[in-house]
């Protein structure tokens, strides 16, 4: 895992400042698609042991109150690191850092990273330390709407987890700066493959957990404390674990970190500067979220748990491919905006967006036909019921209606921080919170959706979001080169949605032919439909000649001729 396989060319992340080039042509389309072919290798293993550790957890823990416990309080850790620096370490130190190796030199770009290291180890410490004074508080906040009778050991054992957990930040601080600084040295494998380590590490944890109870249902007033020590320690080891493996990449770049506590520095303060709007987007997202943790309480048993497995499934795709496309894309755009290369940009962002709908409209397709048989395969055993796991489907299939603009709002978001514009993206952010609550509450509140309600509310916020981003960015750039993406979209649609139909229909024909009534079966049924979606997409986008499917297979043919 520790091994660099992954360098990006020249031409796609230097600026014109390192004789890139500034058009994105077609070397930079070329260098484009493999990487992202290749990292999303990595991202896929990464996801896939995620996806087992998802499978792990729900048939240990359950789809009730110590699920939604032990859910709630690991998302702490999270929320309050992006509340702090997650969200300006991740966001705007890239670009800032980009730039400053362009102007600045290979030395001063190490001692700035050293110094966003040393700020990112003093200010989540700190901040962590205050979580576990204040992790009751912080419980009681999310129990707030619900009335269930056991809410005093949940709230006990909630804090008990939480105390654990917070550490954790300081490990995703550590991480973020490292996985920039290697990203921006063109080394991005590492950090597609390090969140492996977390999930197996877990997925022993919630082994350990399992075998220490002997086959006992899981519940809250059930699990001793030894078990629960179990369960906290072994998840933040998982985080320490992913941080750590960063670290011989780093070396072998020749990083080196000293201690560095300068406020003052001329690029942390246009960190700092930038970091305003930053923490406004991160406190509106985040307050849209605190929302959904109090509502999903608040819907009953199981609710906020069946919330975040069915989001974890949702961005499954954006996170293999998504990702993957954005944390190419990122650098290529900092270092042609840092040249005044806007038209650069543009093409850049052009071909993320159009690669970024290829991609992902057949996967929504595909999850709204499935969700239920798949939510059904994955959850529908252990301790979580048949019940809980369609209710996971139907979440699923609600979450996908927006899952495109979710990963396209990723993406130029990213395109904004490129051009170091932090201002624009935090606004729009807070608008679409203020959507995200709005919806949530109209929805669960007034129609009684309940947590199929809240998927909604997401899918509707990124819709807005999306389209308020697409507006601004045509302004800025003069255009976003609407001709090919059009061209694009006019041929993935109607296949993306003859992909979902295709799928639906095959598995409830095998369905109909074997029965669904073992998990070998449902397994069969699903795995014949994705293959027929999956058929019916690649024979019908070559048909097409759909230009980001011709590119991706000719990237993969000569990956395998290699």
């Amino acid at each position: 895992m520790g091994q660099e396989v992954v360098q990006a060319s020249d031409e796609m992340t230097a600026g014109p400042a390192q004789g890139g080039p500034t058009s994105g042509g077609p070397g930079a389309d070329e260098g484009f698609m493999r990487h992202t072919a290749v990292m999303s290798v990595g991202t896929a293993l990464s996801r896939v042991t995620g996806f087992l550790r998802l499978v792990v957890a729900a048939a240990v823990l359950g789809d009730a109150f110590l699920a939604d416990t032990y859910n709630a309080a690991n998302t702490t850790p999270n929320i309050v690191y992006e509340l702090v620096l997650g969200g300006i370490l991740t966001s705007v130190f890239i670009p800032v850092f980009v730039e400053w190796l362009h102007t600045h030199g290979e030395e001063e770009a190490t001692e700035l990273a050293r110094r966003a290291l040393t700020l990112a180890l003093v200010a989540l410490t700190g901040v962590g330390a205050l979580g576990v004074v204040f992790a009751g508080p912080i419980i009681r906040l999310y129990m707030l709407d619900s009335h269930d009778p056991n809410k005093a050991e949940q709230i006990e054992l909630g804090v008990f987890f939480l105390r654990w957990f917070m550490p954790q930040i300081v490990f995703y601080g550590v991480g973020a700066v490292a996985t920039g600084l290697l990203n921006t040295h063109r080394r991005f494998a590492i950090g597609m493959f390090a969140p492996v380590l977390n999930n197996v590490v877990v997925m022993l944890t919630l082994g350990i957990y399992a075998w220490m109870r002997h086959g006992a249902p899981a519940s809250i007033s059930a699990i001793t404390s030894a078990q629960k020590s179990v369960l906290a320690a072994g998840t933040t080891l998982g985080v320490v674990a992913m941080t750590l493996a960063l670290w011989p990449s780093l070396r072998a770049i020749g990083f080196r970190w000293r201690w560095r506590w300068d406020l003052h520095h001329p690029a942390i303060r246009r960190l700092r500067k930038l970091a305003v709007w930053v923490v406004v987007y991160v406190v509106a997202n985040q307050a849209a979220y605190l929302v959904i943790i109090i509502l999903g309480r608040g819907l009953g048993a199981g609710k906020l748990t069946t919330y975040q497995y069915a989001f974890v499934l949702f961005q499954l795709p954006y996170a293999i491919f998504g990702v993957s496309i954005f944390t190419a894309l990122v650098p290529g755009m900092s270092g042609r905006w840092a040249g005044g290369d806007r038209e650069g940009v543009k093409t850049l962002l052009s071909k993320g967006l159009r690669t970024t709908a290829m991609i992902l409209l057949p996967a929504a397709a595909g999850y709204i036909a499935l969700a239920v048989p798949i939510a059904i395969v994955v959850f529908g055993h252990g301790q979580t019921s048949l019940a809980g796991a369609t209710l996971d489907g139907r979440t699923l299939q609600v979450f996908s209606l927006g899952l495109v603009f979710f990963a396209m709002f990723q993406l130029l978001s990213r395109a904004f921080y490129a051009m170091q514009d932090t201002r624009t993206p935090a606004l729009i952010n807070m608008v679409a919170a203020s959507v995200n609550i709005g919806a949530d509450l109209l929805f669960t509140k007034s129609f009684g959706w309940g947590v199929q309600g809240l998927a909604l509310g997401h899918a509707i916020s990124y819709i807005f979001s999306t389209a308020a981003c697409l507006v601004i960015l045509h302004g800025r750039l003069s255009g976003l080169d609407g001709g090919r993406i059009g061209r694009t979209l006019a041929r993935v649609v109607p296949l993306a949605v003859l992909t979902g139909v295709l799928a639906w229909a095959s598995t409830s024909l095998m369905g109909r032919a074997i029965g669904a009534s073992t998990l070998g079966q449902r397994l069969m049924g699903l795995a014949v439909g994705i293959a027929a979606g999956l058929l019916v997409f690649l024979g019908g986008s070559l048909i097409l000649k759909i230009e980001e499917a011709d590119e991706l297979k000719s990237v993969i043919l000569r990956r395998l001729g290699r």
